[in-house]
């Protein structure tokens, strides 16, 4: 164990030391660090030993960087990071608690996307795991909109991939409107994971591992973040139809397999850019 008195125990000597088993893509592993760099440069953090800091200590900074400008989501994902130095410095035993870190909350009635960072943590966190069915599940969801019922219906044999591999046929009895919907899977990275949930998922999956693995997730990344949850998946799937392939709501409403128009316009309001792009070509 290390020595929580020597300087060698400082925040950002232990980040740059672990920073490869921490975070595996180049990447992400250099915005991780960065983001780190930014609480170690906070007032005397830089050459403080881990042991001492306390969780006011990290919402100081947190807060400081709200004053500068910075987005509460943003100050989150940063949070994220330190965080994981913390809870990699108990495992390593390095530490014997992490701070118990206070995330922003999501500001009431927004509808709630996983950033590109959140995603890539996920996928990054369950292959480090070895819960490889749970990266299925989500990038299933990430590029079809399909709810977690469906896909694990899909698991159970109760949904079916069509003979030429490129649709996934869901009846009645497993959609929540309870009519029959065609999902298309074109997309290889989509078929890939809908062939291995076919496959393997029914060996896996229990209502009870599944929620246990997303809450380590969640207390490893959205500690105290009610919102981040798996269905936001969808969320994410609607507003990528809608802003960035810009297909008109009715279709995504049918893609979805929404019974209301309504349901699918409170997520998929357009971004700045593409209202801009849509200007430009008027």
């Amino acid at each position: 164990m290390f020595d929580s008195a020597i300087t060698s125990n400082a925040i950002m000597d232990f980040t740059l030391r672990e920073a490869e088993r921490m975070w595996d893509g180049a990447e992400h592993r250099k915005r991780s660090i960065a983001q780190v760099a930014s609480f170690a440069g906070f007032r005397d953090n830089l050459s403080r030993p881990m042991s001492q800091f306390l969780p006011r200590d990290i919402h100081d900074w947190r807060d400081s960087l709200v004053e500068q400008g910075v987005s509460r989501s943003t100050a989150n994902r940063y949070l994220a990071s330190v965080s994981k130095v913390f809870n990699h410095a108990v495992d390593e035993r390095v530490i014997n608690t992490a701070p118990r870190i206070k995330f922003y909350p999501t500001e009431p009635g927004r509808v709630r996307y996983f950033s590109d960072l959140e995603i890539e943590q996920m996928i990054q966190f369950f292959n480090e795991r070895g819960d490889t069915w749970m990266n299925d599940m989500i990038v299933l969801a990430l590029k079809t909109g399909m709810r977690k019922g469906e896909i694990i219906a899909l698991g159970e044999g109760r949904a079916s991939i069509s003979e030429c591999g490129d649709w996934i046929y869901l009846p009645a009895d497993v959609t929540k409107t309870s009519e029959e919907r065609y999902v298309p899977i074109s997309n290889p990275a989509a078929r890939d994971c809908a062939v291995r949930i076919v496959r393997d998922l029914a060996s896996q999956y229990t209502k009870k591992r599944f929620e246990h693995r997303w809450n380590l997730l969640k207390r490893e990344y959205a500690r105290n973040d009610d919102t981040y949850v798996f269905h936001v998946t969808r969320h994410n799937a609607a507003s990528k139809m809608a802003n960035e392939l810009q297909v008109p709501t009715v279709i995504v409403a049918e893609f979805l397999g929404h019974s209301s128009l309504k349901t699918t316009q409170r997520y998929v309001h357009a971004k700045p850019q593409t209202l801009r792009d849509i200007s430009m070509q008027m």
